[in-house]
């Protein structure tokens, strides 16, 4: 008998380890049903039913005094719709994929359009908002093209986009005036007078750049496709597959003249100036270079306070402008927002919460406050609640935010191609590509027709 008994702590041991995996399995599998967000389009917002408690979650990187944006949102959203409660949390971006797939995560939730992506291609996390558009009278029509993109996968809207980030530029007023240079802020430059410009504002001597007319982060996946497609090109065809870049003359055109500027002195290259090899720079980057540099790579409002503060503390005038027009212009646009978690047991509610922020009554009560944005609806371009009210800016060019209404493209290559493609160009391998044409070490056909074969040759296993 004796050879047939079991250890007691053996035995205890494999009884938790069991436990453990038990426990694990059922953490990481949220058993609730899936939302299909599939509702009757005959139906209207009463009778949809919108009432009960949802969980609104924001990321912590928020300050309290932004908090007042969501918070009012949450207070316009809940006074139409008295039958509901809108719970806000904060929780670290990093843990939301781990939320998602513990089931904790809250019923509405932020996002970047990369992160709708993988939560939806890799996770099947997120439920479809489209189904609700016509029930609950959204007019998709008075959103921006650029801002609405950036919140669809397939083809399919996963993502409310909370406001728009165009891109547009930053400029210095006193260097202009030092130029006698009459500019006018309210309209679009061609980019062929935007060199000129910069031309007649640069500065070199003896081979150092004293002052240049323009500061772009040319490597940034926002600047450099607006270059790409600026002279007819399309670079990137995702229903085909391929990208197409050494063999447009139109995509060659565009990546020239981010090198012939570079070259020629009158583009100072941002965040890479020190690894190239054309000039010496008589200034870095960032603050170091605003008393010697004219425009500057501006994204979107968010970025309005650190460099408005800058270039005040420095006593520089300045004001802001729409990004110069290219022969074919589209303009890259950001977007942020907010999606539904498809095991939401209040599916209306998160819909109709979610997509409240593409009303003009959830944009009003959003972007009025501290921690809000530019609204994300044509409608609401040229109203002035959003527009620096009782702050030291609000004489600034607000309109520079919203200057192209039917241009806007998404910025972000994850929403045109796979993640492995958007990979390949990546700031740091676009930083790569630019330094060894600029420095001379390898021509542009060269450069490019090596990311443009790796990516095809990537793709076509991914499609095959």
């Amino acid at each position: 008998m004796k050879r047939f008994s079991i250890n007691n702590t053996a035995l205890k041991a494999a009884v938790l380890f069991l436990v453990l995996i038990i426990t694990a399995a059922l953490i990481g599998c949220d058993k609730r049903e899936v939302q299909t967000g599939e509702v009757d389009q005959n139906l209207t917002a009463e009778e949809l039913d919108i009432r009960g408690k949802i969980t609104l979650t924001i990321t912590d990187d928020i300050s309290e005094e932004d908090e007042a944006a969501p918070r009012s949102i949450i207070s316009a959203f809940t006074k139409k719709y008295p039958n509901t409660q809108v719970i806000l949390e904060k929780g670290k971006r990093s843990s939301f994929a781990t939320r998602i797939s513990s089931g904790d995560i809250g019923d509405v939730f932020w996002v970047d359009p990369i992160d709708c992506n993988d939560y939806q291609q890799n996770h099947n996390a997120l439920m479809p908002l489209d189904s609700y558009l016509k029930p609950l009278n959204i007019d998709l029509g008075d959103i921006y093209t650029g801002a609405l993109e950036c919140g669809k996968v397939a083809g399919r809207l996963y993502m409310a986009p909370r406001a728009i980030a165009e891109q547009l530029l930053i400029y210095n007023e006193t260097i202009m005036e030092s130029a006698g240079i009459d500019f006018d802020n309210t309209r679009a430059y061609s980019w062929e007078d935007f060199k000129d410009l910069c031309r007649r504002m640069t500065v070199i001597e003896n081979g150092t750049v004293k002052q240049a007319g323009a500061s772009l982060k040319i490597w940034w996946e926002p600047v450099w496709p607006m270059f790409f497609q600026g002279f007819g090109g399309k670079w990137i065809d995702n229903k085909q597959h391929k990208v197409t870049i050494t063999e447009s003359v139109e995509v060659m055109q565009g990546i020239n003249e981010i090198v012939a500027g570079v070259q020629e002195g009158w583009l100072f290259p941002e965040d890479m100036a020190g690894q190239i090899n054309t000039w010496k720079y008589g200034f870095g980057d960032g603050s170091a270079n605003m008393a010697q540099v004219c425009f500057k790579t501006f994204n979107g409002m968010s970025w309005l306070f650190s460099y408005g503060r800058m270039y005040d503390t420095l006593q520089l005038d300045w004001d802001l402008c729409p990004f110069p027009a290219f022969p074919t212009h589209t303009v890259s646009t950001g977007a942020t927002g907010y999606v539904v978690y498809n095991r939401t047991k209040n599916p209306n509610t998160a819909a109709a919460f979610a997509l409240f922020f593409l009303t003009p009554e959830g944009q009003k009560a959003y972007q009025s406050q501290t921690g809000g944005n530019v609204p994300v609806l044509k409608s609401l371009a040229d109203e002035d609640f959003w527009k620096g009210v009782d702050t030291e800016w609000n004489d600034k060019n607000y309109s520079a935010f919203v200057a192209y209404p039917d241009m806007t493209r998404p910025c972000n290559t994850v929403l045109f191609a796979p993640i492995e493609i958007a990979d390949i160009f990546s700031n740091e391998n676009m930083t790569n590509a630019f330094v060894r044409i600029i420095n001379g070490t390898a021509d542009a056909q060269t450069v490019f027709g090596q990311m443009e074969r790796k990516a095809n040759e990537k793709w076509a296993t991914i499609a095959g």
